[in-house]
């Protein structure tokens, strides 16, 4: 007669710690995440919150700029200014991530030096070129406008400075006049400035 060894005893299952695991790692992961996005979105349009001093001489820097680049052409720059401004609705926190007291502005300086000719244009345009890079800036051509827009056929030419200033020689994108510009970029800053 043959017998049967009698089944092993059974033994419950161990325990699986990655069923606890993994859910309590993807849920940091998740908070990790919301947390870098919340700091992102109130990093990118604005940088670090300058103090009202620092934002008044980046206002300063962001005119001298535009200014120097409008004499390079040979023309007064209070002779054509033509706007200067700080708000820009794209500059706006619509996430609600600064703190009280804390301002976003977008200072921009433009000015219309007025040309006798497209030719004449299109020489200013090659002259800050050169200036932009002499001066080791990285320097784009920017497209001319199509048939039918305002400023068809006349390209342009921008540069970023060391301070963060994009200048640019452009047909307006709504008139088509040829458009000097110092823009400032979107900062933050304490205080809320009216006038500069």
């Amino acid at each position: 007669m043959t017998t049967t060894p009698a089944p092993a005893p059974h033994s419950p299952a161990p325990r699986r710690r990655g069923r606890v695991v993994a859910p309590v790692a993807g849920g940091a992961v998740w908070v990790l995440l919301l947390a870098a996005l919340a700091q992102g979105c109130a990093w990118p349009a604005g940088g670090a919150v300058l103090s009202e001093t620092a934002y008044r001489e980046h206002l300063r820097h962001t005119r001298e700029a535009g200014e120097d680049a409008v004499r390079r052409l040979g023309v007064d720059p209070d002779s054509v200014i033509k706007r200067q401004e700080m708000a820009n609705a794209s500059c706006v926190d619509d996430l609600g991530m600064d703190s009280e007291g804390v301002t976003r502005d977008r200072p921009t300086v433009t000015w219309t030096p007025g040309f006798a000719s497209d030719a004449a244009y299109t020489a200013a345009v090659d002259a800050l070129r050169k200036e932009w890079s002499a001066q080791d800036l990285t320097v784009e051509d920017v497209p001319a406008p199509a048939a039918g827009e305002p400023g068809a056929g006349l390209p342009g030419v921008r540069a970023t400075d060391d301070r963060g200033v994009e200048l640019s020689l452009r047909p307006d994108r709504y008139g088509g006049e040829p458009t000097l510009t110092a823009d400032g970029g979107c900062v933050r800053h304490q205080g809320y400035l009216t006038e500069w």
